[in-house]
């Protein structure tokens, strides 16, 4: 009788104690499939950076940035990681409220028109009366209309091919496009096309017009309000990831390979090297730390994607919110 009194009570600690230390879960939708650029976020979950900061996060891919930020926005998934201007024109037109940008990952969108140097587009005016291949859902395309009207040009006058991501590059190169709508992280999918960097024009919105914030972790105001702590893990855990792979760009790979057994692993370093450079580490991120925001510059960002998209400016407030962020010294990189 007292061993089964004993195991009993062992078995009501145990349960207990389970219960009491039950982790918490979260599901985080990405804003593509799993490529060099999400790296980080793949690095987070199986590296053990959420886990270290007690929460634990299924990283699904996504299909494109408007698809993920409604599918937070409806319930279906926790929090995403999405373009923020999408994530703007969403808010502008649905009310505030719906969901929040709570970690700012690129200091810089890396959209960019991508075309072969023989084509003779160097500028967005030459693109009118051009074919040019997109996918319909991603960031540089939602975007577009910010390069055209900062550049005087008709977002119509362009003739647009929808296509699947696997398909653009590849019209690119056959001469059945003459530009692609992209990030500067698709240059790394040419050289595996017979197409070297030389042979190709990259014009970034960012020199024309068009520096904005780039892609952020958003969730809604609600499950923030109902899951602070949550949120900060989650901000912190992909913190000390994003700086990892910042540091060593291959573990970050090799942890994404686990999701995408099939990857060129050539291919996918020079798309995170891209990113890294390019939208990342910035000089004012070296300077002030990751996920730093300009308030000025992001009302610009939000002016800029409101007018464009002829829907009412959302209240900063209403758009970004600093305090789920970790100790500006945990956000720093190294000299």
């Amino acid at each position: 009788m007292i061993r089964l009194l004993s195991m009993l009570c062992a078995f009501a600690l145990l349960g207990g104690g389970g219960a009491a230390a039950q982790t918490p879960r979260v599901r985080l939708i990405l804003d593509f499939a799993f490529q060099g650029q999400q790296a980080p976020f793949i690095l987070a979950a199986e590296g053990g950076y959420f886990a270290r900061h007690g929460v634990e996060v299924e990283v699904d891919r996504g299909y494109g940035s408007g698809d993920s930020i409604a599918k937070v926005a409806s319930g279906t998934y926790d929090m995403a990681y999405a373009d923020l201007g999408a994530m703007i024109q969403f808010v502008g037109r649905q009310g505030e409220g719906r969901v929040i940008d709570v970690f700012q990952v690129y200091d810089l969108a890396p959209m960019v028109i991508m075309s072969l140097r023989k084509s003779g587009i160097g500028r967005p005016a030459d693109l009118a009366g051009k074919r040019v291949a997109s996918v319909a859902a991603s960031g540089s395309r939602v975007m577009f209309p910010l390069l055209a009207a900062a550049n005087g040009l008709n977002p119509d006058a362009v003739k647009w091919i929808d296509v699947t991501p696997q398909l653009r590059e590849t019209l690119l190169v056959r001469g059945q496009a003459d530009a692609t709508t992209a990030f500067i992280s698709d240059l790394a999918a040419l050289d595996r096309l017979g197409i070297k960097a030389g042979d190709v024009a990259v014009m970034r919105y960012s020199d024309f017009g068009v520096a904005t914030y780039g892609h952020c972790i958003i969730t809604t105001p609600q499950f923030a309000a109902k899951n602070p702590a949550v949120v900060r893990a989650v901000v912190a855990g992909f913190v000390e990831a994003l700086k990892a792979a910042i540091a060593d760009p291959d573990a970050a790979i090799a942890a994404e390979k686990k999701r995408n057994s099939l990857q060129d692993d050539a291919v996918e370093r020079a798309r995170l090297d891209l990113i890294l450079k390019d939208a990342i580490v910035t000089e004012d991120v070296r300077r002030n730390g990751l996920g730093h925001v300009e308030p000025a510059r992001l009302k610009a960002t939000i002016d800029m994607v409101a007018k464009t998209f002829a829907v009412p400016a959302p209240d900063p407030a209403a758009i970004y919110r600093a305090d789920f962020l970790p100790p500006r010294a945990a956000l720093m990189l190294a000299k």
